[in-house]
């Protein structure tokens, strides 16, 4: 299914500031983006590649709307992009929108989380062995808990999250980039954040996260979410975009990026991404 942003802005129902998305609209999917065409293609979003646990769909609705998530639960999945975008992009972002479960617990043990792109589908991010994986990830001990509502800080205020690949076993850091706060809220309330992942080709690679980097509770709709990941800078309330990290990636020799990937390593609380999307911003 096809879409320009204007054209699913019109076809979605705005009644007293909320916005109704078509029926079509609400199956969870992957929506892939081509800045050129100004368009919107959503496919279904299936697992991939070996799952620890089974990644399921969970709904929620929050003001008579239905946000329909990839649910993570010790579970990972990833998704080939189309062939349309295939491996010949300069940058591309991942984005999607991210809540988490409210354990009644800060979280211990370095929880492993990562949100990003991977080569192939076969071996991923929290596989035992991962073929090729470029994204977001969290690298301190624990995440933090907060309340008035519920959520996640995901450091433990020593060390902020980063950019990171994995080839086989072995993860290596991105340098520079800025030290920048990820909140997660609970996924009962209607306190959505925007997560997204910028990739730019080069010597080095240069990559950016965009996130929640402030504790204060608000929600970021469907209309505000698809209409701010497709600008090369956007503006979300409560939200800001790193500096960019520098990363020496080597495509040819590990694998090409085609596919999109996140992985959670917890059971409990479990992370939900909803409205996962792929844009080619150039």
């Amino acid at each position: 299914m096809k879409t320009t942003r204007r054209r699913f802005l019109k076809q979605a129902a705005i009644v007293s500031g909320l916005i109704f998305v078509p029926t079509d609209l609400t199956r969870p999917g992957l929506w892939l983006y081509d800045k050129g065409l100004d368009e919107f293609v959503q496919v279904p979003l299936t697992r991939h590649g070996g799952l620890q646990a089974a990644s399921t769909i969970k709904s929620r609705t929050f003001s008579s709307v239905v946000d329909n998530r990839i649910q993570l639960s010790n579970s990972n999945f990833a998704r080939l992009w189309s062939a349309s975008l295939g491996t010949s992009w300069t940058t591309v972002r991942v984005a999607c929108r991210i809540s988490m479960e409210d354990s009644g617990a800060a979280l211990t043990s370095t929880p492993v989380f990562g949100f990003g792109m991977c080569s192939g589908t076969s071996n991923i991010f929290l596989d035992s062995t991962t073929t090729h994986w470029l994204g977001f990830r969290p690298i301190d001990t624990g995440f933090q808990r907060f309340t008035s509502p519920a959520n996640y800080l995901m450091n433990n205020s020593v060390v902020n999250p980063t950019i990171s690949k994995k080839v086989t076993t072995t993860f290596t850091n991105g340098t520079g980039g800025t030290s920048q706060n990820v909140y997660a809220y609970d996924c009962t309330t209607a306190n959505r954040s925007v997560l997204a992942v910028d990739i730019t080709k080069g010597s080095p690679f240069t990559c950016k996260f965009f996130s929640r980097s402030t504790g204060t509770a608000s929600d970021v709709d469907l209309a505000t979410y698809l209409a701010q990941i497709v600008l090369v800078t956007p503006t979300v309330t409560n939200h800001a975009l790193t500096a960019a990290f520098s990363l020496t990636v080597d495509e040819p020799t590990s694998g090409y990026f085609n596919a999109i990937n996140a992985g959670w390593d917890r059971t409990s609380p479990a992370i939900e991404l909803s409205d996962i999307a792929v844009v080619r911003l150039s």
